[in-house]
């Protein structure tokens, strides 16, 4: 594809990319060098500075403090609101029986109300308008754009622009809201009582506000407003990267039956017939389906780059990269070369069986980064994915539809699909009768 390493411009700014394994190990997994790049900042006037975009010392605080709530044993308690949601989002799928839909729609709903759930303790399956007036759907952010403007980088200039306005607009409008959550979720913990590090261990269901909030009340270096960065970070990163890789699955899924009967098999093989929600442990036995959603990220991981400063000098074979340089690692990039991954292009998820796993580089394949910086959500992301797509799995078929079978990948901050992702749903139900005929 390229060499090891790949000196690149974005617009104005150069950047040494790397590509293989090793090299990018030696960055991602040395903690000096997990301080992001200057592109990160631009996500500072919307996002605030959460845990993407913090700076190394106050981003060590935060992940201390934010990391047990995402431990094993507290996401068990998220799987009956996985669960839920995911069964909501297949009774409004099986509605549109025999048509064609772009399933991107409807997996980027229930993503969000699962966020509005596990983040916010905002249950939104019964509200009469799912698309009211909470600004979390709403958030343009004009990076990309800026990016390729350098002028606008000159952030009074970019403040006088019709975007740079409507970005202020909706920034404040996300951070009025989010204020307001924050202290009624206090108020009414203060009527109840205290979330305790024992609440954590026994899994009782909290939201990560309410989590949060505790924290603030033994940590005061944890305010008001990281509470607020970090749920604007939670609920926007959390939509677009989740959704996404949802919706891909679901999608080579139906053009590729074969591994769809593979993971139908398993899911009526763990659930024998029972309507029940899934447990943790059922969610841990579908091997197969998590070969599929990992095979996707694969072949389209969310975030499709990650960028760094080094810390500190380091050699990359003959080469000297000096402290200071701007990096890029670019997991789509990685994760095409073909003397890791024969055949890149194909879907093949006996890639990601045990054995295979075992054979190659553990930086090969990195679609929730890796090293101390990796993403806190991985085990949640997977965890949400496996509920939504085996509800679907449960009692629909998918098909690949004639003229829709390719998709065409946007790059932005995550990937998204251009054009949607086009499938056709049958209820399985529907093919046992007409077979019965």
């Amino acid at each position: 594809m390229y060499g090891r390493i790949v000196r690149i411009w974005l617009t104005i700014f150069p950047y040494v990319m790397f590509l293989e394994p090793e090299d990018i190990q030696l960055i991602l997994n040395n903690a000096k060098h997990t301080q992001k790049v200057f592109f990160y900042k631009l996500l500072d006037n919307f996002l605030g500075k959460g845990l993407i975009t913090r700076d190394i010392k106050s981003w060590r605080i935060h992940r201390r403090l934010l990391q047990p709530a995402f431990h094993l044993h507290v996401l068990e308690k998220f799987t009956n609101t996985f669960a839920k949601h995911a069964d909501h989002l297949m009774n409004k799928i099986l509605e549109k029986n025999n048509q064609e839909i772009n399933i991107t729609t409807f997996i980027n709903d229930s993503v969000y109300n699962i966020l509005s759930e596990t983040v916010l303790g905002i249950n939104r399956i019964n509200r009469i308008n799912e698309m009211d007036d909470l600004p979390f759907r709403k958030g343009q952010i004009m990076l990309l754009y800026r990016m390729i403007r350098p002028w606008l980088l000159i952030e009074w200039i970019y403040r006088l622009t019709k975007y740079g306005r409507e970005e202020e607009k909706q920034r404040k409008n996300l951070f009025d809201t989010c204020f307001k959550m924050v202290k009624e979720k206090r108020d009414l913990l203060q009527s109840k009582d205290r979330i305790s590090n024992n609440d954590i261990k026994k899994n009782k269901n909290i939201s990560l506000l309410e989590y949060m909030v505790e924290i603030n009340e033994k940590n005061p270096c944890f305010s008001d407003e990281d509470i607020v960065e970090e749920c604007c970070t939670f609920m926007l990163a959390g939509q677009d990267s989740v959704g996404t890789a949802t919706a891909m699955t679901i999608f080579l899924l139906a053009n590729h039956p074969e591994w769809q009967n593979k993971c139908i098999e398993e899911i009526d093989e763990i659930f024998n017939g029972d309507t029940r929600f899934p447990t943790i442990s059922d969610l841990k036995e579908m091997k197969c389906l998590e070969m599929c959603i990992k095979e996707s990220l694969r072949l389209y991981p969310s975030v499709p780059i990650i960028g760094r400063t080094l810390g500190e000098d380091i050699k990359i074979g003959k080469h000297i990269i000096p402290a200071g340089c701007s990096v890029l690692i670019s997991p789509y990039s990685t994760h095409h070369l073909p003397h890791h991954f024969p055949d890149p292009d194909t879907f093949k998820p006996e890639r990601f069986n045990s054995e295979n796993s075992e054979k190659r580089h553990p930086y090969a394949y990195i679609p929730f980064s890796a090293g101390p910086r990796n993403c806190i959500g991985y085990k949640f992301a997977m965890l949400e994915m496996k509920s939504i797509i085996s509800a679907i799995l449960r009692k629909c078929r998918l098909q690949s539809i004639p003229g829709k079978k390719e998709i065409r990948p946007k790059f932005r901050m995550t990937i998204r699909a251009q054009g949607g992702l086009w499938v056709k749903i049958i209820e399985r139900d529907q093919i046992l009768k007409s077979i019965a005929a």
